[in-house]
């Protein structure tokens, strides 16, 4: 008697499982269909990485142009410094001791501070206009804004001024 009944347990759990197991089978049509999205949703994937791919490219030759033009600014900012050396009778490439003679005037209260005459504006139309609107109190965000030009540009060109 244990035994039969041991049977119908196993028969009962055998048919509960199975149950569990099987899914409904899907007709031909709903197969058909199912594989369609699948298809049409690969499609997508594959224009959507095209483009990706397409904007990665595009921001590699901006930010290549930017450093290049970053470099370009640099450079000019380097050969508008030797010109102010020039000007003010120090030897080029002199950075190390222009330096501790910049740090020991401003530490030395003693000593008047003797300023060289501005150098005249440049002939950049763009530094004319800067230095236009920052002499009429306006600060280099605003100027930015007004200009159309980037911030760091400005501030640049009005650190440039300062220099000369």
């Amino acid at each position: 008697m244990g035994g039969v009944l041991l049977l119908i347990v196993w028969i009962m759990m055998r048919v509960r499982s199975k149950t569990r197991n099987s899914r409904p089978i899907a007709s031909p049509q709903e197969l058909i269909e199912r594989n369609r999205q699948i298809r049409g949703m690969q499609g997508q994937l594959q224009e959507l990485m095209v483009e990706v791919e397409t904007m990665a490219r595009r921001f590699g030759v901006q930010l290549d142009a930017k450093a290049r033009r970053l470099e370009n600014l640099l450079s000019q900012a380097d050969d508008r410094i030797e010109e102010l050396r020039e000007l003010q009778g120090q030897p080029p490439h002199q950075t190390s001791q222009m330096t501790q003679d910049d740090t020991q005037s401003e530490s030395s209260p003693t000593q008047p501070q003797q300023r060289t005459p501005q150098p005249p504006i440049a002939e950049d139309p763009l530094a004319k206009s800067v230095y236009q609107l920052a002499d009429s109190g306006m600060d280099a965000h605003a100027i930015a804004m007004e200009l159309d030009e980037h911030v760091g540009k400005v501030e640049l060109t009005m650190a440039l001024r300062k220099v000369k």
